[in-house]
């Protein structure tokens, strides 16, 4: 890539919803380095020589799974002093046998390139999900029951908080916490203030 910033959406696409194998392998082998590392919830791929191959595989998989996975980039942010691109994607991926409709999953993708010469090439990919995201993605039916689970349990963790809180651990002061700078000295950081 010349201008990732521009063209990212379009490899992303050109890897994930490839119309035939052939062009997902030309797409990999143009943009991806032959080193280059993967990282997703249900598998990884090290970087090493030829592990392009390996990634490769797994992109293959994917489509085999999901023969009509649609994809959509809603954002990217380019950070070219760090060579790093993030994607805010959409994409309904339905496995094959599954007689159940898409659904949509957001994740966040980082890719970490390396510049060749003029061109920047995907180094490493990281694929970050939200649990019902993932959930979306092989078992749609049980989001609204993973998404129950999440709001259960961050009801249940302020419960605990306002028990531990009684007991006298990490209880904040009366102290009108527009006093208090976010920048500011750390005199009372490792005091009694927030122990028992």
């Amino acid at each position: 890539m010349e201008d990732p910033a521009k063209e990212i959406r379009g490899v992303v696409l050109q890897i994930t919803t490839a119309s035939s194998p052939d062009q997902q392998k030309k797409a990999i082998e143009a943009y991806m380095t032959p080193d280059v590392g993967f990282r997703h919830p249900i598998c990884a791929v090290e970087s090493a020589p030829e592990s392009r191959k390996t990634v490769l595989g797994i992109y293959q998989w994917y489509r085999i799974l999901s023969p009509y996975t649609v994809l959509r980039v809603d954002n990217v942010v380019w950070d070219k002093e760090n060579n790093t691109v993030l994607l805010d994607i959409v994409q309904w991926f339905k496995l094959f046998f599954l007689p159940i409709q898409a659904a949509p999953a957001r994740l966040l993708t980082r890719l970490t390139l390396r510049k060749e010469g003029d061109l920047y090439f995907i180094a490493t990919q990281e694929d970050f999900y939200h649990p019902e995201d993932f959930f979306a993605l092989l078992l749609p039916p049980l989001t609204p029951l993973i998404q129950l689970f999440l709001l259960i349990t961050g009801f249940i963790s302020s419960l605990y908080a306002k028990f531990s809180h009684f007991l006298g651990y990490w209880r904040p002061s009366d102290m009108d916490s527009e006093k208090l700078s976010p920048d500011g000295p750390e005199d009372d950081l490792y005091t009694n203030t927030g122990r028992r």
